[in-house]
């Protein structure tokens, strides 16, 4: 699923702040996505899971996605602002798609479903 954001979406900004100053295009989309992620949510570095048990936390999952969605791109020759619309529409569309798998989990599991 497609979403468009709009360039002057906040969003779009933070992303692009995360990522300007760096030579973006050198890093790997794990730490593209993983810098993008932490932008969109207020800048909080979240931290790596650790050992084999542990469940990845939201933010971990966005950023997983995200570096799917950037192994089906060129990222690399995407402007900054062009990529920063992409990182942030795919992480709305997961999130949406995310919620919608709650929600329905949730009836499933209340019997309702």
């Amino acid at each position: 699923m497609a979403v468009t954001v709009p360039a002057g979406d906040a969003r779009v900004g933070a992303v692009r702040a995360a990522l300007e100053p760096f030579a973006w295009q050198s890093f790997t989309a794990e730490l593209v996505c993983r810098r993008a992620v932490a932008a969109m949510d207020g800048g909080q570095v979240f931290p790596r899971p650790r050992g084999p048990l542990s469940r990845p936390s939201p933010q971990e999952e966005c950023a997983q996605a995200l570096v799917e969605i950037l192994s089906t791109y060129r990222w690399r020759s995407l402007t900054v602002d062009g990529l920063s619309r992409l990182l942030v529409g795919a992480a709305q569309a997961w999130r949406q798609e995310r919620a919608w798998f709650d929600i329905r989990l949730g009836l499933l599991l209340d019997g309702i479903g």
